[in-house]
């Protein structure tokens, strides 16, 4: 979500003038710090709730004492608990259960306090949440609306899983699309249910942002700074940023290629040696094949002992034979055509 800080968070903010943000899922404390320094700057009070953040996010908190509460616990656990907010980040667990308690919560928390209800900004309207769930921990997700899963990756255009794919460390739904599955389904459904009378706009790239601003809190100043995204001349200013991200990855993943290919020519090319120097072979023979290998391959089999070479070949034999045809000098893999 802190990729759009520049171009769509930080304006509405400043039109929306909030007294008190809050922002769920912290994670690195990417937009957190931005949010103390802004807060800082312009008089609004943060509230930020996470269970879980990494260890960095406590740094970006130093020197901003009196400014912020922290409420290290689960959505649905602490919206309850704490004053209704103006403005809400909703960047958390990406699954209909949660997603649309936490927007039930947070309007039934601005009523029971006779507030306004607030302008949230969603992140994961786009894939490949929009329409699948995730869950961080899927014991926390009532049975009956949590979603077969498993984890494996997903990949785009795909409606179930994949062993390879994007996010295959999480629990992700089998199946992408149907009644209860994802965000943006989530924020659909809610706004049906409720009949709220809101602005509910969506930018569909960097895994999807969901502008909504209840027609209580909606005023031209807002109203514009919305219309603003949507001009030919903001989305070509977008396009030129994604293009140069992309252009950075391919870079990436060219790099990253390179150095597969090199590290599997030297493993081929070591297992070579270690077969060469345990056969009947001539001294000469061994020498030739050693000047093929790096100095540094040559000088770690220099010091193995005959129990720790047959250790070695019998993990990079196996190793070699699994790697994909064509990943030799002969023949490294081209770009991958990502675009």
């Amino acid at each position: 979500m802190h990729r759009f800080w520049t171009r769509f968070i930080l304006p509405l903010l400043l039109a929306a003038a909030p007294e008190r943000v809050l922002e769920i899922g912290a994670e690195f404390g990417w937009n957190t710090e931005r949010l103390l320094a802004l807060g800082r700057e312009h008089g609004f009070f943060l509230d930020i709730i996470d269970p879980a953040p990494h260890e960095v996010f406590y740094r970006t908190l130093a020197g901003y004492d009196g400014a912020y509460a922290f409420h290290e616990a689960r959505s649905l656990d602490a919206i309850g608990e704490i004053e209704p907010a103006d403005f809400v980040l909703l960047d958390g667990d990406h699954n209909w259960h949660t997603v649309y308690n936490e927007l039930s919560q947070l309007f039934a928390r601005a009523a029971a306090r006779g507030r306004k209800p607030p302008i949230l900004l969603m992140h994961d309207l786009a894939w490949p949440y929009a329409r699948r769930d995730m869950y961080y921990d899927a014991r926390s997700i009532p049975e009956l609306e949590r979603q077969h899963h498993a984890r494996r990756g997903i990949i785009p255009g795909e409606a179930g899983l994949s062993e390879l794919g994007a996010n295959a460390a999480f629990d992700n739904a089998l199946q992408e699309g149907g009644p209860r599955n994802g965000v943006l389904t989530a924020v659909e459904d809610y706004l049906e249910a409720s009949g709220m009378d809101v602005l509910f706009r969506r930018l569909p790239f960097l895994n999807g942002l969901g502008v909504l601003i209840p027609a209580e809190r909606l005023t031209p100043a807002l109203q514009a700074t919305v219309d603003g995204f949507f001009t030919p001349a903001a989305l070509i200013e977008t396009v030129e940023e994604l293009e140069t991200d992309i252009n950075k990855l391919r870079v990436e993943l060219a790099v990253a290629q390179m150095h597969l290919t090199r590290s599997t020519d030297a493993l081929m090319r070591a297992q070579q040696v270690i077969a060469e120097s345990e056969a009947p072979a001539t001294a000469p023979a061994v020498r030739r094949a050693a000047a093929r290998v790096p100095a540094a391959v040559m000088a770690r089999s220099k010091n193995l002992t005959t129990r720790a070479k047959r250790a070695v070949k019998s993990v990079v034999g196996p190793l070699a034979a699994r790697l994909p045809p064509g990943l030799t000098r002969a023949g490294a893999p081209g770009p991958s055509g990502r675009s």
